[in-house]
Parts: C-alpha cells; structure tokens; sequence
C-alpha cells in the first residue's frame, strides 16, 4: 500500500466536507475521482499530498513516497526558459549533477587533479543514473506527442497561451514518474490526436494515476477503478467509469427497497404501539417496541444527485 486514509473528517469552518471517509491507494492502480461539483474532490487531493490537514482519522504514507500534482493553476509559472528546458525541469537530480560536471570541467581546464578527475568520474556515472543522458530526448519525445513541433521547443515558454502551458506542465509532470500521478482535468487543453497520444503513454506509466475529469470516455479507457466522492463519504467501485454508471444504479435501487421496506416496518410498528400503548396488557410490549426503534439504525433514501 502507497498510502491510505483511514475514517478520515475534514471541515471548512463550519462546512464538513468529508465525515469517517476511507481509501486505500495500492502501487500500479488507474482510478478515476469523481462527484459533483463542490463535493470535496480538489480538496482530497490536497488531503493526498500534504496540502490539507485532517481534522479526524489518520493519514499514512509510505516512507519518500513521491506525488505530482497536475492542476490547472499551474499555468500561472512565469519563466523565461523555453519549453524544452520546463520539461527537462523534470529531471532535478540530473540537471544539479550536469552544472557541477560543468563547474568541475572548468576547473579541471585549469589544472589537472587526480581527486577531480575521479570526481568527475564519479559525477558521469550518476548523470546517468539520474537519467541525464536521454532527459533532452525525453523530453522533446512527450512534447511532440502532446502537439508541439519541433521549432516550438526552442521557443519562450511565456509565449504560448494557457492551454499550451498546460501541454508542457502536463508533460513535466509525466517525466517526474512520481509513485503516485493526480491529474485534475488533464485533457482540458488537448485535442483528440494529443489525448490518444497520452493514453497510450500512460498506459504504460509504471506508477499509480488517479485522474479527475468530466470526459466520460477518457476515464472509461485510463481507470479501473472509481472513487465517488459523496455526501461526504467515499464510494467505491471496482472497474471503470460505465461499471460505476450501472453499478451506482444497482446500489440505489436497493438502497431504495431496503429504505422502503425498513419504512413499511417502521410504519407497523408505530400502529401498534399508538394502538396498545394505553392497554395494561400491552404497555410492556409497546414500550419496549418504542426502544426497540430508537435503537434501530434507519436506512437512509438514496439521494440523486445532479
């Protein structure tokens, strides 16, 4: 398990948004995250990543666990890099080791030491280990495969429009393979050929990606499972979006049958208490009828949401 939220509550002021919600989050899994909006999605995922602060419950990560965060706010950077070089901006490790290599090979111009050379060996090997060596092809790969064309790359990220943003942000996000990718309305800026390209690349992707998105069709092709967010709760279902349509209508209809049959028994049992409540003979038995029913735990009418 990768992390997991257990009975969890979380309040804005007086406004509860989740109430005794659980979820288990495993490695490798495809879910999509979903439920009307204002039902407390955005703020789940901050719940994920540390941003939000349960009230109630625990919140348990696996020890260095990784999560990226695609958001729509993120177009805000200001940069004067172009895009290639946002992209590479993925590989942080790679790109500190590429300027102490420089720094060391100027030195090394200067005046030849045995200590550095191995430094600088040293330095080589784990460049390539932090993935520096293919981070420029990477990068131009995801970027071409989400619209771009080549001569675009060397281009200001600043003078691209929003939705652009979003492509080179989005294909950042990918290249920093963290254990656990939230993408919040990725294809909101992509066109068919970019969102096919996508899915194919994350089909592949080695870690666990929890999408939010209202393209029906996208999630019914990325997720096998589904969490709703609901009445402040979490609702789960195991297999992707067309599932969780039929499934969803399942449930209700026999939430909805044991909701009206506990009524039919609520009901009975009223009559007879107000019928023999006053009787001698049966005042006992009404009255623990009465108790009977303030302990009974009521099933609630399924609610529609819209």
């Amino acid at each position: 398990m990768l992390l997991s939220l257990n009975n969890i509550t979380f309040e804005f002021g007086a406004r509860k948004i989740l109430d005794e919600a659980s979820w288990h989050i495993f490695p490798n899994e495809r879910i999509g995250l979903i439920g009307p909006n204002g039902a407390g999605k955005s703020t789940l995922l901050k719940i994920l990543i540390g941003e939000y602060t349960v009230s109630a419950g625990t919140v348990n990560r696996i020890k260095n666990l990784s999560i990226g965060y695609f958001h729509q706010d993120l177009q805000s950077l200001e940069t004067e890099e172009n895009i290639l070089n946002v992209a590479k901006g993925a590989y942080a490790k790679a790109l500190e080791l590429e300027a102490q290599i420089r720094q060391l090979e100027i030195e090394l111009h200067e005046s030849e030491d045995e200590k550095k050379l191995h430094k600088l060996a040293d330095l080589h090997h784990d460049f390539e280990i932090a993935g520096g060596y293919e981070m420029e092809h990477k990068a131009a790969e995801i970027l071409e495969g989400l619209g771009f064309n080549t001569i675009d790359l060397q281009r200001p990220f600043k003078e691209f429009s929003g939705g652009w943003r979003m492509r080179v942000l989005l294909g950042k996000m990918i290249l920093q393979h963290p254990d656990i990718l939230l993408l919040d309305e990725p294809t909101n800026h992509l066109d068919l050929p970019s969102i096919e390209w996508i899915e194919r690349y994350l089909n592949g992707y080695p870690g666990t990606i929890i999408i939010v998105s209202h393209d029906r069709y996208f999630l019914d092709r990325m997720v096998t499972k589904v969490v709703e967010v609901s009445q402040q709760t979490l609702n789960h279902y195991s297999g992707n979006y067309s599932f969780y349509e039929q499934e969803k209508e399942v449930r209700a209809e026999f939430q909805q049958r044991e909701y009206d049959n506990q009524q039919d028994f609520i009901r009975q049992q009223e009559r007879f208490i107000e019928r023999f409540r006053a009787k001698a003979s049966k005042a006992t038995q009404a009255q623990s009828l009465v108790k009977k029913l303030d302990r009974l735990e009521r099933i609630e009418a399924p609610i529609s949401e819209t």
